[in-house]
């Protein structure tokens, strides 16, 4: 806890030989994230260019021909190693060729088969009416107009200059020239779509047996490259689905070795790894290389990181790494998160029942996150929520509320309702600790970092620490004793703090070898600034804790709401409609308040306490891993 891993700088040489089977077992092992050896724009090794390129190819190949054939390559299967680049780009590309020409060709059959299959339905529309497709071709004196509708046409006034006749989604309209436009602007509102011009493509009816013949003979004919289809897919699918599979993980090598340096005969890695993993990274390359390999450990201050938590505290890594990642120059504030948000969330939403239910749903969203493989941050989002239910129900006890009732069970400590400035007070204290814990934070980082200044005459340095803590000490015994604080006191804890941060800028250049203040007036009147706004800051930081205890007299008085409206529906609290409204409102205090107090729990954490100390600089330590499975080398 409150320490990071111990992540060092690692560069290996081996022969060039030994580099793919190396990368291999590094991405199933995980343990080495990999940098760059070189600057970016240092031109890649020509081999594995060269390489990169082919596999290209060969995964566009495969990658056509299973989705041709609907095959899924996402599966985890464990694909054999790369052997023969060019006999595999032979079959990818044949393979490829083949559901080419197989797409092309029953492409071309659908569409013939359309335009047949629309003809017929044509002419079988034309028989219901009793019209001859010659008709409408050799017609003269009147214009003829055919098409497909969307909906019934209506009746036609008794005056009007066209004649409409239909059946089904068809509809033929005949009229002289100069009413054709009317006649079309009467059918426009019916979907109507003009076919007309389709009629002089459709043969006589003495051919119509011809053509259905032709339909029938490409029907068969799409049934016969199903066939094949199935067959190849049968037959050539299991292979193609190893190969794209293998060459997805050859692929993902490529680039991992990308970030090397080669030579025609060596290879030199750089990365990052956890100490704990220097003797794994020892074996692996002692199985595969024997004794022809070097490795060199070194400390990098910009390392990634890695956080070191134990299980208790791992869930809220995820609250830590949402402000940004700590450096290795800072301590990881992880397990002061947890206590502090637990608490915080407890106090505002105490409810044992009620905490519960959310424990359990905490539960089952961890369950479901590991069922089904849905990532870490779900994860630790559930262990979030169980910790907070439990802190939730702890606090009911604490207030005697259970599923919103404050006359069920007795209240270990005191009802909200009832102990208005008490919970107040309380809350406010709360706040000034947690204040003060992260001031003291921020000083422990400023000293690791040898910043020695800014950890004893910063603005939050020791200076404005002992200036806060003396003052919130000396509040607590007035109100607890009306005892006011005596003269030196005030003069020890309050003004020479003061003092001694007012004359940082005279005092940093005497002891600690800082720039002396360039103007006078400028550092006065900055320091003044400066004074005010850390007054004003502290106070305001201080008093927003008292939401803490507005959000636990909210969640009392949203009970009380509950249940006085279950009691005018029912006094007795017996009948069905009494029991709705008591379900109803717990499910809308879970849902809705248990949001607003996770907000404001956050909002408390990452603003009054963060605002500290955390500066979340650092890089998470991310180590290659191979997503495809790949067998032992």
């Amino acid at each position: 806890m409150f320490i990071n891993s111990d992540i060092r700088k690692v560069t290996i040489a081996l022969e060039k030989a030994f580099a793919y089977d190396i990368y291999v077992r590094l991405g199933r092992a995980g343990i080495v994230q990999l940098a760059r050896f070189l600057s970016s724009d240092a031109p890649v090794d020509a081999e594995i260019a060269e390489e990169e390129t082919r596999t290209r190819e060969i995964l566009a190949g495969s990658g056509f021909a299973l989705n041709a054939l609907q095959i899924d390559a996402r599966e985890q299967l464990v694909p054999e190693r790369v052997r023969n680049m060019e006999q595999d780009a032979a079959f990818a590309a044949k393979a490829k060729k083949v559901m080419e020409r197989l797409q092309r060709l029953r492409k071309r059959i659908q569409e013939e088969a359309a335009v047949i299959s629309e003809q017929l339905e044509y002419a079988e529309a034309l028989d219901q009416m009793g019209i001859d497709p010659g008709a409408i071709r050799n017609s003269r004196i009147v214009r003829v107009v055919f098409g497909r509708i969307t909906e019934a046409v209506p009746d036609l006034p008794e005056d009007s200059p066209f004649i409409l006749a239909g059946t089904g989604n068809y509809v033929i309209g005949i009229a002289l020239p100069q009413a054709v436009p009317q006649m079309l602007q009467f059918l426009q509102p019916h979907g109507f779509v003009d076919k007309t011009a389709d009629i002089s493509a459709m043969p006589p009816s003495s051919n119509r047996g011809d053509l259905k013949q032709r339909e029938s003979a490409l029907k068969s004919r799409l049934d016969a490259l199903d066939k094949y289809t199935g067959h190849f897919r049968t037959e050539k699918g299991p292979a193609l689905k190893q190969l794209h599979l293998s060459y997805k993980g050859y692929e993902e090598v490529l680039k991992a070795m990308r970030l090397a340096a080669a030579s025609k005969k060596a290879m030199f890695i750089t990365g990052w790894i956890d100490a704990r993993d220097k003797k794994r990274l020892a074996a692996i390359l002692r199985d595969i290389c024997g004794e022809r390999f070097i490795v060199l450990y070194e400390r990098d201050p910009d390392a990634p990181v890695r956080l070191m938590n134990i299980r208790l505290f791992k869930p809220f890594e995820l609250l830590v790494r949402t402000m940004g990642m700590p450096a290795n120059s800072e301590i990881d504030p992880t397990p002061l998160a947890a206590v502090i948000f637990v608490l915080i969330f407890g106090m505002m939403f105490g409810d044992l029942g009620q905490g519960l239910v959310l424990a359990m749903t905490g539960l089952i969203l961890k369950f479901f996150a590991k069922r089904k493989g849905k990532g870490e941050d779900l994860n630790q989002a559930g262990g979030i929520l169980l910790i907070c239910g439990l802190s939730a129900a702890f606090c009911g006890i604490l207030y005697g509320s259970i599923f919103s009732n404050e006359h069920f069970i007795p209240a270990l400590w005191i009802r909200p309702s009832e102990n208005i400035m008490r919970l107040f007070y309380i809350t406010v204290l709360l706040g000034a600790v947690v204040i003060v814990v992260g001031l003291c934070v921020n000083i422990i980082n400023n000293l690791i970092n040898a910043e020695f200044q800014e950890a004893l005459l910063g603005k939050k340095g020791v200076a404005v620490f002992i200036l806060y803590g003396a003052i919130v000490l000396m509040v607590i015994r007035y109100v607890s004793n009306r005892q006011a604080p005596a003269p030196w006191e005030i003069g020890a804890f309050i003004f020479l703090p003061l003092a001694v941060f007012s004359l940082r800028g005279l005092i940093g250049p005497v002891f600690f070898q800082k720039a002396w203040p360039h103007d006078l007036a400028e550092y006065i009147t900055e320091t003044v600034m400066e004074v005010v706004e850390i007054a004003l800051s502290m106070f305001a930081n201080t008093i927003s804790f008292i939401r803490v205890g507005a959000f636990a007299l909210s969640h009392a008085g949203l009970s009380i709401v509950t249940y006085t409206l279950a009691g005018m529906a029912d006094p007795a609290l017996k009948s069905p409609a009494a029991i709705v409204i008591l379900v109803a409102g717990n499910i809308f205090i879970i849902a809705f308040e248990g949001l607003i107090v996770a907000i404001q729990s956050m909002r408390l954490e990452y603003y009054e306490f963060f605002s500290k100390f955390y500066r979340g600089d650092g890089a998470v330590f991310s180590p290659f891993v191979l997503k495809t499975k790949m067998s032992e080398v």
